[in-house]
């Protein structure tokens, strides 16, 4: 059995789940409140009708922020994501230091709870882009469900996806948004 195949079509049902509830202002209210821990139980119920379990932090994190920005693409890692945002292009030489600082603060996180912190900041920058920066939530759910396990190989391809050079800017174009 291969478990990253079966991962990624439990994500990828998971994203389809939460794509199918898109419209459903009710229940996208109550998963953007999943992303603070004062208000998360409120996402519990709507987590759990997705067939998710409500204890399983990366599937509150990512329909919290998907309720927040359900915008879909195909980027490489949520680093390649956070260079678009930070470049509004991806193409561009130089990454402004405002977006570098927030982006070691982002890769410098240890814990589920403290990158859900970084992400949705992240997540609102992509909305307010006037380029609609798509993030691709099936590897973050991914990336995220291996936190605990994999964080520094995480990292490492996040990192390697934001400071990429120009050569490899240009091989990769701005990653494709799929319209909801």
């Amino acid at each position: 059995m291969n478990t990253t195949t079966d991962t990624t079509s439990y994500a990828e049902r998971f994203i389809a789940a939460l794509r199918r509830i898109e419209d459903d202002r009710g229940k996208m209210a109550a998963l953007r409140r999943g992303l603070s821990d004062g208000t998360q139980r409120t996402a519990w119920p709507v987590i759990a009708s997705l067939g998710m379990d409500i204890g399983n932090q990366a599937a509150i994190t990512v329909a919290g922020l998907f309720a927040t920005h359900p915008v879909i693409s195909n980027a490489r890692s949520l680093g390649q994501t956070c260079r678009f945002i930070a470049v509004d292009s991806g193409l561009a030489s130089d990454i402004p230091e405002s977006f570098d600082k927030r982006f070691r603060r982002l890769i410098a996180c240890d814990t589920v709870e403290e990158v859900t912190g970084q992400l949705s900041a992240w997540i609102r920058l992509a909305k307010s882009r006037p380029n609609r920066v798509g993030v691709n939530y099936e590897q973050l759910f991914w990336d995220l469900s291996g936190w605990d396990k994999r964080s520094s190989a995480i990292k490492v391809q996040w990192a390697r996806d934001f400071w990429s050079s120009r050569k490899d800017e240009e091989a990769t174009s701005t990653p494709e948004v799929t319209a909801p």
